[in-house]
């Protein structure tokens, strides 16, 4: 699958499509890296809503808590969909279709780490935010992996300067 590489790589001897690939594949890793992050935000905060009593029963009877917690479950499904498609498309040959693939999961990625973070932190009240919680030692790695290799907003103007996620065949159709 990967071909054995020149120990010096320069412009001339093409490594500018050796380095995308390789950036492309960067992101892919982060993105699975990501959503199990967010597994792990999902599973702390639902326990957290089972566990923390007030007004005299668990928060997590209340209906309105376990909403959010279905959209954090909602968000980390998406996720978990366009990482894996972006692992899929990873190795693809033709390079605008992977960098469609990449730059989608990457631009879903960064907006969900802000929606399950933000909710994740809210849930948990002022404890989300200390040291000795997880919950914001893992808001606090998914928001450094946004904007590694480019942040949503980069990812989303890459993605529309390649015609969206189906390009031409879109609008063929």
């Amino acid at each position: 699958m990967y071909e054995l590489l020149p120990l010096t790589l320069s412009a001339t001897a093409g490594a500018f499509p050796i380095i995308s690939r390789v950036a492309d594949e960067a992101v892919a890793g982060l993105c699975a890296e990501a959503v199990g992050c967010f597994a792990e935000m999902h599973a702390i905060t639902v326990d957290y809503l089972k566990t923390r009593k007030q007004f005299g029963t668990t928060i997590g009877s209340f209906q309105v808590l376990q909403h959010r917690a279905v959209d954090m479950f909602v968000e980390l499904e998406q996720s978990r969909s366009m990482a894996m498609y972006a692992t899929m498309m990873a190795g693809e040959s033709d390079v605008t279709e992977r960098e469609r693939a990449i730059s989608a999961a990457k631009a879903q990625i960064g907006q969900s780490s802000k929606t399950l973070g933000r909710q994740a932190i809210q849930l948990h009240g002022g404890i989300g935010i200390t040291m000795e919680d997880s919950i914001g030692h893992y808001f606090k790695h998914v928001t450094i992996i946004d904007a590694s290799f480019g942040d949503t907003d980069h990812h989303f103007q890459r993605l529309a300067s390649l015609g969206g996620l189906f390009g031409e065949q879109a609008i063929q159709r």
